[in-house]
């Protein structure tokens, strides 16, 4: 009896053991890739070339086998950057980038002073009498504050994200941010600069604001997307696991979104998938791809499927993991509820019930928000699974390591390997 007790004790403790392992494995790839060095795994500073790097080491230590020589696909595209220092000033008083104020992602290089125009809330509201005004005064050395809280009806809020994006008449615009400020990324530039406030940081009574802002569009930006396999024992039959390592990058010099949830926390969760079939080979051959270009539009996903390193048709079932730092909330999969998903749901459902992993599990229709809908748009079974609890601070300079509480992993990691070992 003590005996097999002990076995039994000696069994548990090498599991939880293992779990540990594999958390810290989490933990520490999320710790590297938010690190300064990365830059927010953005445009400058090499940050999107050391991250793809370090990938890269990580799967040859692995003994993942890339594609060919290199575990590379190169790709580009435009993209506007911020790589030096920027000032704003409102009143004389500085703002802090990235906690006051981000430029918004177009916004070119810029260096000049606006008087403030905040309409009140009547004129904000009478959209006929708005338009009268901006066609016909002058607007040029103006900055127009658009504050949506003065009102509740969508269509003017349309309204003035049309003006935002169409400008043809303000100097600049200013957006009143009530929440945390989110940061993105654009292809191009446009002809005058937009300025994100957070409303905290914003006196309604202010009278001017000043502007300093460096822009470098860089055109033909070199991306890579970085991908390996491990063949099973069926080498014709794929499963694969992907995320997106890329983020928003710098907001000026000094300054820059980590981008731990989103998605250094896919991103690791992807190398631990491939240490974890390294050591127990697979029935089938199993891919893991890291996507650049996805805060971009999808892009180095959209790359992929239209030049493919083998046939898409060989997919069986695709996990994209994107913003799986959390689980205390429960965990959202974007597909599940699709007619065509049925079989897949009711295996996920079956396999959660079992092992208690997680409550709830939500399901979620078709959705174009991440990696997972490139392939959907070619016929190959993706699903998109994200954690929910607290810790997520969405393109915001708090997103960092420390805020992650890692809480679903376990579950996470566990629902995906007992999917796989079970699917049909």
């Amino acid at each position: 009896m003590f005996r097999s007790g002990l076995i039994l004790l000696v069994s548990l403790l090498c599991c939880l053991y293992s779990f540990a392992q594999d958390v810290d494995n989490a933990r520490k790839h999320v710790q590297k890739l938010t690190a300064p060095e990365f830059y927010g795994r953005g445009y400058s500073f090499g940050g999107s070339d050391k991250a793809a790097k370090y990938i890269a080491d990580e799967f040859k230590s692995l003994g993942v086998k890339p594609f060919g020589k290199s575990y590379y696909q190169d790709f580009n595209y435009d993209m506007n950057t911020f790589p030096a220092k920027m000032w704003v000033a409102i009143d004389g008083k500085e703002l802090k980038p990235g906690t006051d104020f981000i430029p918004g992602q177009f916004t070119p290089t810029v260096k000049a002073s606006y008087e403030l125009f905040l309409p009140d809330s009547l004129l904000l509201n009478d959209t006929v009498a708005f338009m009268t005004r901006y066609l016909f005064e002058d607007w040029s050395k103006k900055m127009l504050v658009i504050d949506y809280a003065q009102t509740e009806n969508k269509e003017i809020k349309m309204f003035y994200i049309k003006i935002l994006y169409g400008n043809t008449r303000f100097g600049g615009i200013m957006e009143l941010i009530p929440d945390e400020l989110m940061s993105s990324v654009g292809g191009r530039q446009q002809q005058y600069p937009v300025v994100k406030v957070k409303r905290e940081a914003f006196d309604r009574s202010a009278k001017s604001i000043s502007v300093d802002i460096s822009a470098k569009l860089r055109k033909k930006f070199a991306a890579k997307n970085v991908i390996g396999y491990i063949e099973g024992k069926n080498p014709d039959k794929y499963y694969v696991f992907s995320a997106h390592y890329d983020h928003i990058g710098t907001i000026g010099k000094g300054v820059y979104v980590p981008g731990a949830q989103d998605n250094a926390s896919g991103t690791a969760m992807v190398l631990d998938l491939a240490a974890y079939y390294s050591k127990h080979q697979p029935e089938c051959t199993m891919v893991f791809m890291l996507f650049f270009g996805e805060e971009a539009g999808l892009l180095g996903s959209s790359y992929y499927v239209e030049h493919p390193l083998f046939p898409l048709e060989k997919i069986r079932m695709g996990f994209n993991l994107d913003m799986v730092g959390t689980g205390d909330e429960g965990i959202t999969i974007v597909n599940s509820s699709e007619e065509n998903y049925a079989g897949e749901w009711e295996l996920i459902s079956k396999i959660n019930d079992e092992n208690k992993y997680f409550d709830p599990v939500k399901q979620r229709g078709a959705a174009a928000n991440s990696d997972h809908y490139s392939f959907n748009r070619k016929d190959v079974k993706f699903v998109f699974i994200y954690t929910m609890g607290p810790g997520t601070f969405y393109h915001n300079v708090k997103d960092r390591y420390e805020t992650l509480t890692f809480t679903g992993y376990e579950s996470l990691f566990g629902l995906l390997t007992k999917f796989v070992e079970r699917y049909e």
